[in-house]
């Protein structure tokens, strides 16, 4: 089972596709909200991830995002991520200045500060020793974001720039042996500022301090909750789609699980399932799937056998980027056909979650530039369009969840452990852990070799530690001994 749901491209038909509310949460649940405007950190998420954590809801924005567009959103807070640049360069990246001006209270990390200060009418400049690493943090003044931060605590610093002079108004709250003002407030305007970066582990207290601010500086209380998330999920899919009928193209993944579990929960028997078995999934999954969902989970799934379509469609293919292509596109012709077999479908369910939100958002900033770029890692697995006269609109209860919080809420709602800690598995599946053609024989032999390694891993009792382990064929053969014979 794939540990990634089926998410259809949607960008050439999107004139024929409408997104329902249901592709963002609840209204409920974000009526305390903690936005996070974008700087081009690689940490970006993370702060994402640790706000709600404290059981506060919490989006990523672009730097771009206005005063007045911040106005209309009413979060209860702002964070302003690092990132790459110095607020002194040409080009760098700004928010709009008028932020300062809302009466909402908002803390910038490393970069963020670094503008605050400068916009505010500090100085900032190069420092004369970067920090690079863990400090220890010395607290000037313990009250408001530094409550139950411990003395010399550890963390974790990653700036070349310093503050030289606060802006009016300002005081230290903190420093290290390096930085005298590691920590600064500005308390009458919650304006708070601090130059390490707390979202992440190495940071010790780095959590206490988010929650202050969440909690004691924004006055947030703890309504991102599973349960409340399942609730209301639920309710407002039941209201949204109504009587009408809804579509997934199911994998076998946590994602695309989950939201079947959800889907079923609220609409029944409205939804239909399809599975569609390329050929490259791990041994025996397909019939594990099928037999989970059918026996067990008592959600019906149309099973569509489609591996030698997809096999013919790889013969003689050896590039990896051309085998997700290919693949991309015989799948959305296997979807089309089988949809209208088996529809009409009013709506299409997708698996869509926030990281992707962000990515497609355009969220990265060029570090020489300032500019957003977007940059091409390598293809999706099914990127090539819905057909244009397939006019669904779109369900995606699950696009504003991070991985992590998809596993609690399939967890909450019944989900095996077999699905919600499974590794991730590719959406082309065993095709590109092949080097070179793709063929029946080479899919058995990996096949075969997958298995002992998930194996071995499990009778060591270390796959819930790691991440991804997999076995890859390679197009070379290799000679070894057997007592005293040679074997290849």
């Amino acid at each position: 089972m794939t540990d990634t749901s089926v998410t259809l491209p949607t960008e050439p038909a999107s004139q024929n596709l409408e997104t329902l509310s249901t592709t963002s949460v609840p209204e409920q649940l974000v009526r305390q909200m903690i936005v996070i405007l974008d700087f081009g950190s690689q940490y970006s998420e993370l702060i994402a991830r640790r706000i709600r954590e404290t059981q506060v809801y919490s989006e990523v924005l672009s730097y771009r995002t206005t005063a007045q567009q911040l106005q209309q959103l009413n979060p209860q807070g702002i964070i302003l991520s690092g990132g790459p640049n110095s607020v002194y360069d040409e080009g760098a990246p700004l928010c709009d200045p008028e932020i300062w001006h809302l009466g909402i209270p908002i803390l910038g990390v490393c970069y963020g500060m670094q503008l605050m200060v400068q916009q505010l009418g500090g100085e900032v400049t190069r420092a004369k020793r970067a920090e690079y690493g863990k400090a220890a943090l010395y607290i000037d003044d313990p009250t408001d974001l530094l409550t139950n931060v411990e003395e010399g605590s550890t963390m974790w610093m990653s700036h070349g720039d310093s503050c030289q002079n606060l802006p009016p108004e300002f005081e230290t709250l903190a420093h290290t042996e390096n930085t005298p003002c590691a920590a600064i407030a500005h308390h009458e305007k919650k304006l708070y500022g601090v130059q390490f970066h707390p979202e992440v582990v190495h940071s010790v207290d780095g959590l206490a301090l988010i929650r202050n601010f969440v909690y004691h500086v924004c006055d947030c209380e703890p309504t991102w909750t599973t349960a409340a998330f399942v609730e209301e999920t639920i309710r407002e899919i039941r209201a949204k789609v109504g009587e009408k009928r809804v579509l997934l193209a199911l994998s076998g993944g946590v994602d695309s699980s989950t939201l079947a579990f959800l889907l079923h929960e609220a609409i029944g028997d409205q939804l239909t399932c399809m599975f569609i078995d390329q050929g490259f999934m791990r041994k025996g999954e397909p019939e594990r799937l099928m037999k989970l969902f059918g026996e067990e989970f008592h959600i019906p799934v149309e099973y569509v056998n489609a591996r030698e379509r997809f096999l013919t469609r790889l013969e003689g293919i050896l590039d990896p980027e051309e085998k997700r292509r290919r693949i991309g596109h015989e799948f959305i012709r296997v979807f089309e056909e089988e949809s209208k077999r088996l529809g009409p479908f009013d709506y299409l369910a997708q698996g869509t979650l926030y990281p992707d939100v962000i990515e497609s958002a355009d969220t990265n900033v060029d570090p020489k530039t300032g500019e957003r770029v977007a940059v091409k890692i390598k293809s999706h697995h099914n990127v090539g369009g819905l057909p244009k006269d397939l006019c669904f609109k779109l369900v995606e209860p699950l696009r504003k969840l991070f991985k992590d919080e998809v596993r609690k809420v399939g967890r909450s709602i019944g989900l095996p452990e077999e699905i919600v800690r499974r590794h991730p598995f590719p959406g082309p599946g065993l095709a590109i852990r092949i080097i070179g053609e793709v063929t029946a024989e080479r899919l058995n032999i990996l096949r075969d070799a997958d298995l002992v390694v998930r194996q071995e891993i499990n009778r060591q009792g270390i796959y819930h530690d790691l991440w991804q382990a997999f076995a890859v064929l390679l197009p070379v053969r290799s000679v070894g001994v057997m007592g005293d014979q040679q074997v290849k």
